[in-house]
């Protein structure tokens, strides 16, 4: 009887479980067939979307094409000089040192249909005269000549013999916003018409290349966008289809991409083309001055704690503005009276908040011109003039002082930034005179930078310290300083 009960309960719990399995097989039938209905509407949802990104890919495609620069490297430059790295890695210059006929790939957009076409400089610079080729999205292949190219903002135009091109539309750098959709389009590691999406993860990014040349123009977007070797010189492109950006660098430990790349802002694009096409390079306004920011770096850069130590010690009401850490001389800046300290607040009637303002107010203007500067000085705003000049190739060999230097070792109230005598002329005894405030007692006075303090009064002075201390002791008494200058003899400052 137990057997018969026993076998008979194993049948029944045989039965559940078959019962069970089935009912499951169905309910995940149902389910199945739910979610699919699920999946395919929000497919439907989503599609137009999705069709963004094809038709902007298919209408950006034929303003792209490929560059490959050959030849024997570095035949039109100086061997010697130092060169930029701007892109990690698709071209490392250290490997072109090894092998001068290495071939330089990247990309280029078509900005103008009768054959202008915007690539990295660092692309094709050193293949002056080499060849490069231009492959269209059809694969038609032209032979390419260098109309202008810019190391500053790593930017050049190339020019083919064709018309009827699909010309690029560039858009408003005011207009991206981080989080912005973007897609970019170029030839990564050789393979032509590639195209990778993903967003804008920052703006206004600096400090990415590392340019040998003394004026380097940052103004980066960073997307996580894939940029590889090859991508330099294609577009950035939103989903209205338009340029906001030249891809031109990416940060790895690598060498290849891992989510961070950077595209120079068609905001400077905009700047040099025109110039690069009319006159074969770009010519820019200067003034000769050192920048920072007012902010925890220039604190930490003048031994000081916080940015609100720079505003006490400079009087400063806010943090508005581009401060002059340096001013070089024999420029507009030193001879329109800029002096380190200074903080510019309005160029050209336009308001400075920090230096990429103060950067483009200066870059924009016309050579020869004269521009208002609006400066803070010991509290006071002060209007200056400047007659502009045209941005140097290099600063080799021009003598600059510093706000550190004025901090230091300056009297403000003679007007004085002195320093020891150099190395080589330890055997004499003095101080130097390495800058003279304008329109100060010292000026008056007729002391220059270069001229040797032997006393003040009647002391003998043998270091910075000492001049120091001896002229701390007349200010204090409000006595007029007389100094003794070598070639000169004794001069006064009355202040």
């Amino acid at each position: 009887m137990y057997t018969k009960f026993s076998n008979f309960l194993r049948f029944k719990i045989i039965v559940c479980l078959i019962s069970l399995l089935l009912l499951s097989q169905k309910v995940c039938a149902e389910d199945a067939e739910e979610l699919r209905k699920e999946v395919l509407e929000l497919e439907r949802v989503v599609n137009p979307f999705v069709r963004i990104f094809q038709k902007v890919s298919r209408l950006v495609a034929p303003s792209v094409v490929s560059i490959v620069a050959e030849g024997t490297y570095g035949t039109a430059t100086n061997p010697h000089e130092e060169r930029p790295t701007p892109f990690v890695p698709p071209k490392k210059r250290d490997k072109k040192s090894q092998n001068s006929n290495k071939p330089s790939f990247g990309s280029g957009i078509v900005i103008k249909k009768n054959g202008y076409i915007l690539t990295n400089c660092h692309v094709i610079d050193g293949f002056e005269n080499g060849r490069i080729t231009v492959t269209l999205s059809n694969g038609d292949k032209y032979d390419a000549a260098i109309v202008g190219k810019d190391a500053n903002t790593d930017l050049a135009i190339l020019k083919i013999t064709c018309d009827n091109l699909r010309e690029a539309v560039l858009g408003d750098p005011k207009s991206v916003k981080v989080g912005d959709w973007v897609i970019a389009i170029g030839n990564p590691f050789g393979y032509t018409q590639t195209v990778s999406s993903g967003i804008v993860s920052a703006k206004g990014r600096t400090h990415i290349t590392p340019f040998a040349q003394p004026f380097a123009y940052e103004d980066f977007i960073q997307t996580d966008a894939a940029i590889n070797p090859g991508n330099s010189g294609g577009p950035l492109v939103n989903l209205r289809g338009e340029i906001i950006g030249v891809n031109s660098a990416i940060a790895t430990r690598t060498g290849g991409f891992q989510g961070v790349g950077f595209a120079i802002s068609i905001d400077i694009a905009n700047e040099v083309i025109s110039d690069l096409i009319e006159k074969g390079r770009v010519v820019r306004g200067y003034l000769g001055v050192g920048l920072q920011n007012i902010s925890d770096d220039l604190a930490s850069y003048l031994n000081l704690e916080s940015k609100s130590d720079v505003l006490r010690e400079f009087q400063l009401e806010s943090d508005k503005g581009a401060f002059i850490s340096e001013v070089w001389q024999e420029t507009p800046a030193s001879r329109g009276e800029i002096l380190p300290g200074d903080v510019i607040i309005e160029f050209g009637g336009h308001e400075i908040l920090n230096i990429d303002d103060l950067q483009k107010a200066i870059r924009v203007s016309a050579i020869d011109s004269e521009v208002k500067v609006k400066i803070i000085r010991n509290k006071e705003e002060k209007l200056l003039t400047i007659k502009m000049d045209q941005q140097p190739e290099s600063m080799s060999g021009r003598r600059y002082v510093t706000i550190k230097t004025l901090l230091g070792q300056v009297s403000l109230g003679m007007g004085l930034a002195i320093e020891e005598l150099p190395h080589r002329d330890k055997e004499r005894h003095g101080v130097i005179v390495r800058h003279v405030v304008s329109d100060s007692p010292a000026e008056r006075a007729g002391i220059l930078p270069g001229d040797i303090i032997l006393k003040v009064g009647s002391s003998e002075i043998n270091s910075l310290n000492e001049f120091q201390s001896v002229l701390q002791g007349f200010i204090e008494k409000g006595r007029p300083v007389s100094m003794f200058i070598k070639s000169k003899g004794y001069v006064t400052l009355n202040y």
